[in-house]
């Protein structure tokens, strides 16, 4: 049975070296160069949602690329805007370092 109240995300979604067919889900300005699964766990641990991380676990369309996924509890927010939101953070995150 598919659960209603999370919704998964995976590190490709940010990739900047990947194209939209690849699997990337934001627009370039907002994308980093190699995403990793922990950076976007202490993300959206800022942005105060509840996560658990799966590590070993590949992208479909990227079967062979085990970089992991995160299942993040909705809290009323749509999966798009979330993935959003975890991308400005995400780039303001590595703008910093």
């Amino acid at each position: 049975m598919r659960k209603r109240n999370i919704f998964i995300v995976y590190p490709e979604y940010f990739d900047s070296k990947l194209t939209r067919r690849e699997g990337r889900r934001v627009p370039l300005n907002l994308a980093v160069p190699n995403p990793m699964i922990d950076e976007l766990a202490s993300v959206a641990r800022k942005l105060g949602w509840q996560v658990s991380v799966e590590k070993e676990v590949a992208y479909p369309r990227c079967w062979w690329n085990k970089k992991g996924r995160l299942i993040v509890e909705k809290y009323g927010m749509k999966k798009g805007k979330a993935i959003f939101t975890m991308a400005r953070s995400l780039k303001r995150l590595r703008e910093s370092q």
